[in-house]
């Protein structure tokens, strides 16, 4: 406020000196400079003011709310993905290979020498680290009990269940959660890049991102210093429990880095759980340039399914008993936990999930014969001579499965449609993504040419541009205006944000800080153009400075988690605020000084026109749109794609969600539609 006053008085008196001394125009501007220092200072003072007057919560507070969102979010994800449909599939799991993990001696003689004593009750845990194995719901057990450290790595082969059981344990964990404990949350790794980022900025990202109240302003700490905001505070204040997924979806020369990065990050005495396949990861450990291992970590692998529970499962997916969907699968039971393909293929998760898509009749189903394909043909070991050969067959069958007309929600695509769609994206991920299984709607403006969003950005300024001229001197040399623009525009001066907004809401002393300091400047300028003419200009900037400086980050409800449909809404919603703010303050200040029939019209519509195009550059939606157009133009992606992607989620299961992204169910799925041709040849 001290700054503001000066400010005030500052500009007041230097204009009231030039009334005074009836000053010229550039003596007139040389008065007013020595109030461009204060003009800054309160400025930054009105940010810091304003940043300080949000309410904040409480750590505790902060981490129960979220620990409320993050068991919504998971719980709604497990029942997408048909986890406990028709009930938990059985995964198993023995003590990690010894040279994977620290010695048992070594875990428990750490923890006891941890300042405060170990984590957990030592006389719980076991006496060697075979005390580790189990099955099923017993994962939060061992991890909270027997482990003493708490710190796990979950191992396994492709498709074995290691992202099932991550998500099983963040579950038990979260029922397990006691008042002022951490909070579990799961993060995929395979969009962090070890060597340009540290793994904290990359937490705080991704917190943020998919929990967007947790960019609020933390309380302040112990020191009297304020925390930037309450996701780096939760992290500080170790109330996060890191569940780190996929370490062997990052690339392998990052390997060691990224365990490297994990060690100086999270130190011993902090718990975490990483995933990862077991290859990968004993090659991270064996290499001949550099060895590290994550420190006080122990161990298990996951084991393939047995007979027994492969065949139960089917069948009572099927209907249970000896009803005749279940009988189908009577042959290939015999072959079950073989060395034969189809033995291998179906002593996975993922392979069973495959299995029972294609080949369960669901409700829907006709009962004509050949309605569905028949199990039996799972067993031709000339069709299907290798484990490939028959997981390669399993994938070229699974989308038309999902996307059957006779499923309980029929697809508004067909299979061809959907296929093109899924391999593109495949594509996509692959070949400007390097693979990276994250599928951000604000990132598809890599999978166009850079000059396509550009020259499309400076198209639609132009036409604007041009418009709001024509109205004036003329269509044809408006649209002729409108057309240099759209050169210049698309020679790269223009270009959509790659990054979502966060959501809007208003502040009253934003307002009027912005109204006040629209006037100050009105009246200054008044003196260099005209009293009339310089209040109108005042009057407009007031209301822009006023309109858009009382903008400002609503706070989200800490106990929901934003998803892809949503953060697209409010991206959109930011543009549109924009727009309609500009075009409203334009129209009134052009029509007061050209007229109202004339005026309006012409502010009306270059207002908005300014105001969508900073949105455009401002948002992620401008590019999406320019993006989507463009390959919905080329048959690669449907109109309506992030419906589409929402659909392959929600009713398709091909695709899921974690937080603010979508991924392939699974990343031998993606890879699999990496191998199809693309563009394809029919």
């Amino acid at each position: 406020m001290l700054y503001f006053l000066a400010l005030v008085l500052g500009v007041s008196g230097a204009v009231a000196l030039a009334w005074y001394f009836k000053l010229g125009q550039a003596a007139t501007v040389a008065t007013l400079l020595p109030t461009l220092a204060p003009a800054y200072l309160s400025w930054k003072a009105f940010h810091h003011d304003r940043a300080e007057a949000l309410p904040t919560l409480d750590l505790n507070t902060a981490a129960n709310q979220l620990t409320q969102a993050v068991k919504n979010q998971w719980d709604d994800e497990a029942a997408i993905r048909r986890l406990n449909d028709p009930y938990p599939l059985p995964v198993g799991w023995r003590a990690a290979d010894p040279d994977l993990v620290e010695t048992w001696e070594l875990l428990c003689g750490v923890a006891r020498a941890w300042p405060g004593g170990p984590p957990g009750d030592p006389t719980q845990w076991p006496a060697s680290a075979a005390g580790l194995a189990g099955a099923d719901g017993q994962i939060g057990d061992v991890f909270a009990h027997r482990v003493p450290t708490r710190r796990l790595v979950i191992l396994g082969e492709p498709g074995s269940g290691k992202t099932m059981l991550l998500i099983r344990l963040l579950q038990d964990l979260i029922h397990q959660r006691q008042d002022g404990g951490p909070v579990p949350v799961l993060f995929s790794l395979a969009s962090w890049d070890p060597a340009h980022q540290r793994l904290n900025d990359y937490l705080v990202e991704h917190l943020q991102r998919d929990h967007p109240g947790l960019r609020a302003p933390a309380p302040p700490a112990a020191s009297g210093a304020a925390q930037a905001d309450l996701a780096q505070a939760l992290l500080d204040a170790r109330l996060i429990l890191p569940l780190l997924d996929g370490f062997d979806e990052l690339p392998p020369a990052l390997h060691a880095l990224a365990l490297d990065a994990l060690n100086r990050a999270l130190p011993a005495k902090q718990p975490l759980v990483l995933t990862s396949r077991t290859t990968a990861y004993r090659d991270a450990l064996t290499r001949t340039d550099a060895v590290v291992r994550l420190n006080g970590a122990a161990g298990i692998d996951l084991l393939p399914l047995t007979a027994d529970q492969a065949a139960d499962y089917l069948r009572r997916d099927a209907g249970g008993g000896h009803t005749p969907a279940a009988d189908r699968w009577n042959t290939v039971a015999t072959h079950l936990a073989t060395d034969t393909p189809v033995g291998q293929a179906l002593s996975t998760p993922l392979g069973l999930f495959l299995a029972r898509t294609i080949y369960n009749p669901r409700p829907h189903t006709p009962a004509t014969p050949g309605a569905i394909p028949h199990p039996d043909e799972l067993c031709d070991t000339t069709t299907f001579p290798t484990r490939t050969d028959l997981a390669t067959h399993l994938f070229n069958a699974y989308i038309p499965a999902a996307y059957t007309p006779h499923h309980p929600h029929p697809p508004r695509w067909t299979t061809p449609q959907a296929h093109r769609t899924l391999t593109f994206l495949a594509h996509h991920l692959e070949t400007n993504r390097d693979g990276n299984p994250d599928l951000a709607w604000w990132e598809l403006t890599h999978a166009i040419p850079t000059h396509i969003r550009r020259r499309a950005i400076g198209l639609v300024f132009g036409l604007v541009f041009g418009l709001v001229v024509g109205l004036v001197v003329g269509l044809t040399l408006g649209l002729a205006v409108g057309l240099v623009f759209e050169l210049v525009g698309g020679n790269g001066w223009i270009g959509p944000s790659n990054t979502p907004s966060t959501r809007l809401g208003w502040s009253l002393p934003g307002v009027v800080f912005g109204l006040v300091f629209g006037l100050v400047v009105g009246l200054g300028a008044g003196l260099l153009v005209g009293l009339g003419v310089g209040l109108l200009v005042g009057l407009g900037a007031g209301l822009l400075f006023g309109l858009v400086g009382g903008l400002v980050g609503e706070k989200p409800d800490l106990t929901t988690t934003i998803g892809p449909v949503a953060l697209l809404t409010q991206d959109r919603r930011t543009l549109l605020v924009l727009g309609l703010v500009c075009g409203l303050v334009c129209a009134l200040v052009v029509g007061l000084l050209l007229g109202v029939r004339t005026g309006l019209l012409v502010g009306l519509v270059g207002g908005l026109g300014v105001g969508l195009e900073a949105g455009l550059v401002q948002t992620a939606w401008g590019g999406w749109v320019i993006a989507k157009a463009y390959l919905a133009l080329r048959r690669q992606v449907p109109w309506n794609l992030m419906t589409f992607l929402q659909d392959a989620h929600e009713y398709r299961g091909v695709l899921r969600q974690v937080g603010a992204v979508y991924e392939f169910r699974h990343l031998d799925l993606q890879r699999h539609l990496v191998q199809q041709p693309w563009p394809p040849t029919t």
